[in-house]
């Protein structure tokens, strides 16, 4: 029985080699951000709304939006973070979780899709 699982284990890995776009069609980039006196605020928030995605919390200075972006929509995530990503508030999540260097890394991550 170890031998199966040993045997669907390499495969599993050699269709990750093979076939990666697969497991790239869930891959997903989440902009998070906070009231700002930026003049790009309500920009940011009427490009944030647009997502199907979009949620709010809070109220007023406490006002926190989120919109998740697959790559199909990199276009889209590029022109809110754009605006956002200066703000000390800013929180970039990759597949909904915090990875170090958020802001950094998801830009190379995402750049693929951009070029295509």
């Amino acid at each position: 029985m170890d031998a199966k699982k040993d045997q669907e284990a390499i495969k599993a890995k050699l269709d990750s080699i093979l076939f990666p776009r697969t497991k790239a069609k869930s891959f997903k980039i989440t902009v998070r951000f906070g009231h700002h006196l930026s003049v790009s605020y309500k920009k940011a928030v009427d490009l944030a709304q647009r997502n199907p995605t979009y949620t709010e919390e809070g109220e007023g200075e406490w006002k926190k939006h989120e919109a998740t972006y697959t790559p199909e929509e990199v276009e889209e995530l590029f022109q809110l973070f754009n605006l956002v990503h200066e703000w000390e508030d800013t929180e970039i999540l990759v597949n909904h979780k915090k990875i170090p260097y958020g802001h950094q890394l998801w830009l190379l991550l995402m750049w693929f899709y951009r070029i295509k």
